[in-house]
């Protein structure tokens, strides 16, 4: 029989060990993918592995794939805040929508106006309004008990339905566009490009700031091991001086908090105007859960995964346009990964034991 033995010890070598064996599956199961979805796969497998290089200039295919690394880095980081203390907040994608909502409606509150001062107070409201939709959940927890999976997932679906309602009632804009929306925000109150003919624009700037400073605080505060200590037990938790309480409240301020900036750099940078549900959310939040798993919960790790994932992505839609590929084939990639990692995880914390079945019953 197979039985899982707890490890003593554990060691850098195991680390990278599960890892390195987890990078192998996913690369294999990938390729096994796209033989599946593809009429030809080893022109499918080489320009998904080689995009940047190809076709449109470098720093374009670059600059997309930087781009969601950002947005993906920074919401994952906030999210693993919660993780690290057992707190399952998995309603990102929510928090993303309502820091957009909350930028445009301070551009609204204080009159539309023309002026780049003004790009700072609609990042600033994008993170307060995401922070208030964290909160729901958290209320909901400390005191009712609630389970906090569940209500911040059903209050992304109420998000998303708020924003298209804003999109096609109050809010709506030009009646002559193909799909509800709002009408756009000054050019002067928009982040600015970096780099021209390339998605790269200070809004990126200031997500990977917030997420550097994000990692600081986990890494080397008091703060980071506060969420060490609640990762075992809420009574260890206690034992070191900390409230369970104040420790929910904090992870949801965090990840939504983080969640709504992403949400306020999207409408600045990307789009410039609210745009109903479906064609404006682009399930960042959803994925930055699995990022936050395939790194492990480390910030270093949060960031390899999403260039990861990034580039996998922008490879998809690559190969989609070239070769007519289905560009789902990076949603069934991210799945692969997080349970290639999240399995072999299981390698760093115990040892695979062969019993004879006699043993085992008389165990």
């Amino acid at each position: 029989m197979i039985h899982l033995e707890p490890r003593k010890h554990t060691s850098a070598w195991t680390n990278l060990r599960a890892i390195m064996l987890a990078l192998l599956i996913t690369a294999l199961l990938s390729v096994l993918v796209l033989f599946v979805m593809s009429d030809r796969p080893t022109d499918a497998i080489w320009q998904m592995m080689t995009f940047p290089w190809q076709g449109r200039r470098m720093e374009v295919q670059w600059g997309l794939v930087l781009q969601q690394t950002a947005y993906l880095a920074c919401i994952a980081i906030g999210l693993s805040v919660g993780y690290r203390a057992n707190i399952w907040n998995i309603g990102a994608e929510g928090q993303f929508a309502f820091g957009s909502i909350g930028a445009y409606a301070a551009y609204l509150i204080l009159g539309s106006p023309d002026s780049a001062y003004v790009f700072p107070v609609l990042i600033l409201a994008g993170i307060l309004a995401g922070c208030f939709w964290a909160m729901i959940p958290a209320f909901l927890r400390v005191t009712c008990n609630t389970n906090e999976l569940l209500t911040s997932l059903m209050l992304v679906y109420v998000a998303s339905h708020f924003l298209t309602y804003l999109c096609i009632g109050p809010l709506k804009g030009d009646p002559k566009a193909g799909q509800a929306e709002t009408y756009p925000l000054a050019e002067s109150v928009r982040a600015t490009k970096l780099i021209s003919g390339t998605e790269l624009h200070t809004g990126l700037l200031i997500l990977m700031a917030a997420f550097f400073l994000l990692a600081a605080i986990l890494l080397f505060t008091l703060l980071g091991y506060r969420l060490k200590v609640a990762q075992h037990t809420p009574r260890a938790e206690r034992f070191a001086g900390f409230s369970p309480k104040n420790t929910v409240w904090l992870s949801f301020a965090l990840s939504g908090a983080m969640a709504g900036l992403a949400g306020a750099v999207y409408l600045t940078a990307e789009t410039g105007k609210l745009i109903q549900a479906e064609n404006y959310l682009e399930n960042f939040g959803f994925a930055a859960i699995v990022i936050a798993f395939l790194g492990r919960l480390h910030p270093l790790g949060i960031l390899l995964a999403a260039l990861l994932i990034s580039y996998v992505n922008v490879g998809a839609s690559y190969i989609q346009a070239s070769l007519r590929v289905d560009d789902s084939v990076a949603d069934l990639i991210e799945v692969v990964a997080l349970f290639a990692f999240l399995g072999c995880a299981v390698l760093d914390n115990y040892q695979v034991r062969f019993t004879s079945s006699r043993k085992a019953v008389t165990t």
